[in-house]
């Protein structure tokens, strides 16, 4: 195009210079689910791509992340990590991936080796091409720009055949059984490859924390380069095999879904086939222990398996007595609550025998007010009719006077006490007015302070012969009572 020493044309230059503003216009326009995606795509592709590069591809793919992934795997990239196998085993098992729910911000924050140093050669490349002056740079944007249009052009194919979602490996399905049909299907009918496991990532973490394995996850690309090789050779293994499927929990899945994603994000997968040792400490903690990430061999896989298998013996006490530990907890809880719920029992039971007691108390205390309130009643009224009574028969003492020159009939009384008293009567005296003065004899004048008691009900009879004196209305001469001896009998009242 153009020499070293000259200058690309004003017009071609503004046109760039407008191109990388709209670009960036775009950037700051994303939607925040149009930002997720980007993010998205910029984990799983470790930041392979430019940003402008990948907004280019997820808008050609009317932002599904998994058809752009393809895409990108498909067309290539310059950028990409270089392909290496680390294998880490440190005596503590390595550092806890998750502990307490932990987020996958901090997981991609253990990372930050792998990520500082792809930015320095992201630094280094950029000094470079600032060096080499702007004839460089122009062709570097006609390369980027010449590539969307391949990519623009690949995802319209792809979407032409495959339609919106894209060739998928493992159909709809997450069963182990479906994975390994999968691969054997890519790479040979007869390929056998170890037993995966069959269900979900979590379901296979509890099985591996039961059975007290390893977990092995193996992440699969079918558009890495060396996906077929590891497939075939290491997995395909006889001794890698039967090393699985005798000591480990295999699970597997291809990052192309959602949960194989969440999985390569948590274990900071930068590379595929990503092959990892995880160790389920405990419920909420769990340990990568080892990987090995793009070009794999066989005898580097052994040595992983190996070395994790002979650490896990080590440490399989440990968790022995972790789970021992957790189980007396348990039964020591269990036993505490049972002592608890016991004695909130004896508690209830004694607040009921107190509350009972002091209901009877009460029920007590009130039948004996009542009783005491009933006696009072009793008493006042007693004593009412006592004082009515005396008042009326000071009454009739006081009307009585002294007897007339009429009263010529004597007659005596003996009371109940022995004590006697005696009054003068008119011969035609009725035999009521003889009774008037027995009731009244106590309050008469002449018997004041000899303390005479008259019963309040009484009869009178004639002392000899005995005869009871009961018509009122008969006169004294009648009756035949003059110089008689009368008695006062009280009468019992019947009940």
């Amino acid at each position: 195009f153009f020499s070293r020493q000259s200058a690309p044309p004003v017009r071609f230059c503004r046109a760039a210079v407008l191109c990388l503003s709209q670009e960036s216009a775009r950037m700051a326009n994303l939607t925040p689910s149009q930002t997720e995606a980007l993010n998205m795509f910029r984990e799983v592709t470790a930041g392979a791509r430019e940003d402008e590069a990948a907004v280019q591809i997820l808008t050609s793919c009317g932002w599904n992340v998994e058809q752009a992934l393809q895409l990108h795997w498909a067309a290539g990239d310059d950028h990409s990590v270089p392909a290496a196998a680390a294998a880490s085993s440190s005596g503590a098992l390595g550092a806890p991936l998750l502990r307490g729910g932990g987020s996958s911000d901090e997981a991609r924050g253990s990372a930050g080796s792998g990520s500082s140093s792809s930015t320095a050669r992201d630094a280094v490349t950029a000094a470079a091409a600032s060096s080499s002056g702007p004839v460089r740079s122009l062709v570097a944007w006609i390369t980027s720009g010449l590539r969307r249009i391949g990519a623009t052009f690949f995802s319209i194919i792809s979407t032409f055949i495959f339609g919106p979602g894209g060739p998928r490996i493992g159909g709809g399905t997450t069963s182990g059984a479906a994975f390994s049909g999968a691969l054997a299907a890519s790479y040979g009918a007869n390929l056998q490859l170890p037993r995966f496991f069959e269900g979900s990532f979590t379901q296979a973490l509890q099985t591996a924390q039961r059975e007290l394995k390893l977990l092995v996850v193996f992440l699969h690309s079918e558009h890495a380069r060396d996906a077929q090789s590891f497939c075939t050779n290491v997995l395909g293994n006889d001794i890698v095999k039967t090393m699985l499927d005798e000591g480990f929990v295999l699970w597997g899945g291809d990052i192309a879904r959602m949960e194989a994603h969440h999985v390569s994000q948590m274990i900071h997968a930068r590379q595929y086939p990503c092959f990892c040792v995880l160790l389920p400490a405990s419920v909420d903690e769990i340990r990568v222990i080892g990987a090995v990430q793009g070009d794999v061999q066989v005898d580097a896989t052994i040595a992983l398996l190996v070395g994790c298998s002979e650490e896990m013996d080590s440490h399989r006490s440990e968790i022995v007595a972790r789970s021992a530990q957790h189980v007396e907890d348990r039964y020591l809880r269990e036993e505490q609550d049972r002592e608890y719920q016991q004695a909130l029992e004896m508690d209830k039971k004694r607040q009921e025998e107190r509350a009972e007691q002091e209901r009877v108390e009460r029920e007590t205390q009130r039948e004996a007010e009542e009783l005491r309130k009933k006696e009072e009643e009793e008493f006042a009224r007693f004593e009412a009719d006592r004082i009515s009574l005396d008042t009326e028969l000071k009454r009739q003492a006081a009307a009585l006077g002294v007897p007339g020159a009429e009263a010529t009939v004597c007659i005596a009384l003996r009371l109940p006490a022995g004590q006697r008293a005696q009054r003068k009567f008119r011969p035609t005296a009725p035999l009521s007015e003889v009774y008037v003065w027995a009731s009244c004899v106590g309050y008469l004048s002449e018997n004041e302070g000899r303390g005479l008691e008259i019963p309040k009900r009484f009869m009178l009879k004639t002392s000899f012969p005995c005869r009871d004196l009961t018509e009122m209305e008969s006169t004294i001469d009648d009756l035949k009572l003059a110089g008689s001896q009368l008695v006062l009998a009280e009468i019992e009242d019947e009940s």
